[in-house]
């Protein structure tokens, strides 16, 4: 299994969350997703947004911008807490369903050094999948040797795992369909089916719309940035829409889907 390669399946906190109420779970959507999730037929790492669940909080405490007050531990407290049952609550849905499904707490194992690389210890992670069990991790507060503590994206720690496992794809499930580009000619926004990593050096990041004014994440921008630093390490990142998890299933059997495909320029 330890040369196995494997899947990570990001599920988008706008998914499984309702992000402009605090702590509101779109109950029916993630047991749709984790029913779909729990046929997946490859070893996977399933790594969940925080959703309303850290987001909120994040903001009424500034936490995005670091340690800057005794007040904001009341809040990195709060966001803890709530992180610890939306991980609950995961790992619990996708066990009901028949995954062998068991999470780990990302501010335990990745800490942020003064010079900004982390130190990690991805071992228990690893142990866990030559089990064939499916490690659920998540977007967290990590503890920083500099900033005291920071918001660390679900994405960022995405980037983390493939320089250390053996990863195929990455499959990000969100609210839209997949990446979204003006067409040259009629000037409209058009959904990209299949793209590769070279095509982005000539797309303009910064003209991407930022939707989530409560993601204290990056949104859409922060996503591509993170998805551009990925394919350095996956031959493929995938982009689909959760909302219908049928297409997760089209995925899975390598069936074409509604969807957008990412492919790193030296892929065949």
């Amino acid at each position: 299994m330890n040369n196995e390669q494997i899947d990570i399946i990001k599920i988008g906190g706008s998914i499984i969350t309702d992000k402009g109420n605090y702590r509101t779970l779109r109950k029916d959507q993630l047991s749709l997703l984790s029913k779909e999730l729990a046929k997946w037929d490859r070893n996977c790492i399933i790594v969940h947004g925080a959703g309303s669940f850290g987001h909120t909080i994040a903001n009424q405490y500034s936490i995005h911008k670091g340690f800057t007050d005794l007040d904001q531990l009341e809040g990195l407290l709060q966001i803890r807490k709530d992180m610890l049952d939306l991980a609950e609550i995961v790992t619990s849905n996708l066990i009901q369903n028949g995954m062998k499904a068991i999470s780990f707490q990302t501010s335990a194992i990745v800490y942020e050094k003064k010079d900004g690389s982390y130190s990690f210890f991805f071992d228990p992670v690893k142990k866990a999948l030559s089990l064939d069990l499916c490690p659920v991790l998540s977007g967290d507060i990590l503890f920083s040797e500099d900033k005291g503590f920071r918001i660390y994206s679900g994405d960022a720690l995405i980037n983390l795992i493939v320089q250390n496992f053996n990863v195929a794809r990455v499959i990000f499930i969100s609210d839209v369909d997949g990446l979204y580009l003006k067409d040259a000619e009629t000037q409209e926004n058009k959904l990209v089916d299949f793209i590769t990593s070279k095509d982005f050096e000539i797309t303009d990041i910064s003209k991407l719309e930022q939707k989530d004014s409560n993601d204290v994440t990056g949104g859409m921008k922060g996503k591509i940035s993170a998805i551009i630093s990925i394919l350095d390490y996956v031959t493929k990142v995938v982009l689909v829409n959760g909302f219908h998890p049928e297409r997760l299933a089209l995925i899975r059997e390598g069936e074409k889907f509604i969807g957008t495909s990412i492919l790193n320029e030296n892929s065949t």
